[in-house]
């Protein structure tokens, strides 16, 4: 019976990290742009010390209809940086509603606004 409960949470974990390995992300970065600060973020990484948007929702989808998703405008009107984050659970969803229905995570930081 133990060898058996043992088998069963080895095949979990192995199906587990197989699972995070079907997500992915892409950054596109402004690389002369100067992020807008927030001194209250203390996430590691590459969003450390920016002030980060972030836009997590889903979106009908239809052959005959092209979506558009507006983000809000930044101040200075450009952006530091965008990601655009895919999930496993947003791959299952898009599968089992035949497509009709994508799950769409986006980070976002905005240029630091000039002090002129």
């Amino acid at each position: 019976m133990l060898s058996s409960l043992s088998g069963k949470g080895l095949l979990f974990i192995g199906l587990t990290v197989f699972l995070q390995a079907c997500s992915y992300s892409v950054i596109v970065s402004n690389q002369r742009g100067t992020a807008q600060p927030d001194p209250m973020n203390h996430e590691l990484g590459f969003y450390q010390g920016k002030q980060v948007m972030v836009i997590d929702t889903v979106v009908p989808l239809s052959l005959l209809q092209n979506n558009v998703m507006a983000v809000p405008v930044c101040a200075e009107g450009g952006f530091h940086s965008v990601e655009y984050k895919i999930t496993f659970g947003a791959m299952l969803r898009n599968t089992f509603t035949f497509g009709k229905r994508k799950s769409i995570k986006v980070k976002y930081v905005c240029l630091k606004e000039s002090n002129d």
